[in-house]
């Protein structure tokens, strides 16, 4: 069975969640934040399947971040915790 996009952005952020609660710094916690409230507002999309959310995702991730000017630095961290987080699940 072919998950939904809503079933999808649930299932990523209880990931974002068990990381935040093992986070130690207080950066991974504002990444994990900053990636769970993207997703709330992603999960209303109608769509079905895994890779296809993921990759719709990750293109309005990366214009936003570049919208809200989000340092290189910065963007880079929340890009990899993105995939971290992807790919564990």
């Amino acid at each position: 069975m072919t998950m939904t996009f809503s079933e999808r952005a649930d299932q990523l952020c209880d990931a974002l969640r068990e990381i935040e609660h093992q986070a130690e710094e207080g950066d991974e916690l504002f990444y994990c934040a900053y990636l769970l409230g993207l997703l709330g507002l992603h999960s209303s999309a109608e769509g079905e399947g895994q890779a296809e959310f993921d990759e719709a995702f990750e293109g309005t991730l990366r214009d936003t971040l570049e919208a809200e000017n989000v340092s290189e630095a910065d963007q880079t961290l929340i890009l990899n915790l993105w995939h971290k987080t992807r790919e564990t699940v």
